[in-house]
């Protein structure tokens, strides 16, 4: 799936039921080998608070699309 990247960095997630996320999950992110895409994946720790979030480096919260990141 080719999505666009909207301010700050915010990227929509698919609106369908196999996705499996919701709002508030801590996600891990990774460059694929090639570099031409990230892959996004639930993380095995969901009780980690926003310091603990940032130290890691590689994950993010899913938070609640902002349509002004988009205009």
């Amino acid at each position: 799936m080719i999505v666009t990247v909207g301010k700050n960095g915010a990227i929509p997630l698919p609106d369908n039921k196999e996705c499996n996320l919701n709002i508030g999950d801590i996600l891990l992110c990774k460059l694929t080998e090639d570099k031409r895409a990230i892959e996004l994946e639930k993380f095995s720790d969901q009780s980690l608070n926003e310091a603990q979030i940032k130290a890691h480096g590689s994950l993010t919260r899913v938070e609640p699309l902002n349509p002004d990141d988009y205009k």
